[in-house]
């Protein structure tokens, strides 16, 4: 039986990045991630580079990643030089996560034109994983698309192995073009968001069960048998306000589990995960969840 990887993301600057991945670390979870905002709804954001740096240079065990890198925001190329300098400063514990971009409220606060069509953001993203792949294989890249034309002779630094290309798919089109080309195909479920105003959509969070897990996880077997599948799962434990009123939302579905009691919601992501998954990202709505999770979920 493959064993589960846990993995906690950062999404706030409430503290230092490397101070909260070295906690993390001392808590005994497999890994440590940072999202790529400059602020998720009203909450602030550490910067996604500058933060991986830090929790890389912090930690000494645990791998470090982008959760998820935007595409919206830079070139492949500079996420591609980018991942290839964090690998070298991790000593080869870098995960090198690329999203499609999804917070269109954000993108237009920064004055980044946000694709009008659906299908234009996935046009990119598939563009774009496909020039870090042979940048992060071959060290070059000659492409010319619809959306980028890039003709890279070399780019360093070179390193050892490449850091693990994690992609995050959805819809047909990008689970059939991403899962051959990514090292953890990370199926979305519904409910985090992929477009919109906001990251966590509780009704349509309310609808997924395990049989729509199973499903999507079974879309990318069909591609790829040898397919490592990630998924993402916000959780929540304490007296917060926010576990109760998410709970009551989502009771009776399989998410309610999700906010709760620690032991609960451990159990909950547990079998979630033992559909197929061997890496889970995990999300927070308090700030002592993953301190609270810890017992439950790592040392395995």
């Amino acid at each position: 039986m493959t064993r589960v990887r846990f993995i906690p993301t950062l999404l706030d600057d409430s503290t230092a990045p490397g101070r909260w991945a070295a906690e993390r670390e001392a808590e005994g979870w497999d890994g440590v991630a940072v999202s790529d905002h400059v602020a998720i709804e009203a909450q602030t954001v550490s910067h996604v580079w500058v933060a991986a740096t830090e929790m890389a240079l912090a930690t000494s065990t645990v791998t470090v990643a982008t959760a998820f890198a935007n595409n919206l925001m830079r070139s492949p190329v500079e996420f591609a030089h980018a991942a290839l300098t964090l690998q070298r400063a991790s000593h080869g514990r870098f995960e090198a996560g690329l999203g499609a971009g999804w917070d269109q409220t954000e993108m237009n606060a920064m004055g980044v034109r946000f694709p009008p069509t659906a299908n234009e953001r996935a046009g990119r993203y598939i563009e774009a994983v496909t020039i870090v792949r042979a940048l992060f294989d071959a060290r070059s890249a000659s492409f010319s698309g619809e959306w980028y034309s890039v003709d890279i002779a070399s780019i360093g630094p070179a390193v050892a192995v490449a850091p693990a290309l994690v992609v995050s798919v959805g819809g047909p089109r990008t689970t059939a073009a991403l899962t051959p080309l990514a090292d953890v195909i990370e199926v979305k479920l519904p409910g985090f968001a992929t477009t919109g105003k906001g990251s966590l959509y509780p009704r349509a969070l309310h609808a997924v069960t395990f049989d729509h897990v199973t499903r999507r996880i079974s879309q990318v077997r069909d591609l790829r048998p040898d397919a490592v599948i990630g998924l993402f799962l916000t959780v929540g434990c304490g007296a917060e306000p926010v576990v109760g009123v998410l709970r009551q939302k989502l009771e009776g579905s399989v998410s309610a589990g999700l906010f709760g009691e620690p032991a609960e919601v451990a159990a909950t992501v547990r079998a979630i995960a033992g559909l197929g998954v061997s890496r889970v990202g995990l999300g927070s709505v308090t700030p002592t969840t993953y301190a609270r999770l810890a017992e439950h979920l790592c040392g395995e």
